[in-house]
């Protein structure tokens, strides 16, 4: 459950800081990097058991 709540964590914070163009040129690209992050931990947990691919 904590993989879940951080995935969902990462995606959202990052989805905000690509929303966050007018402080630097470099936040909205850090955002989507931390978003996919977010997104690809999120698609794990989706697709594996409980967080685990052990196969038991």
């Amino acid at each position: 459950m904590e993989n879940l709540l951080a995935g969902g964590f990462l995606f959202v914070g990052g989805a905000i800081l690509m929303l966050a163009s007018e402080y630097a040129n470099w936040v909205p690209i850090v955002g989507s990097i931390v978003a996919l992050v977010g997104f690809g931990i999120l698609v794990y947990f989706l697709f594996s058991k409980d967080g685990k691919y052990d196969g038991k």
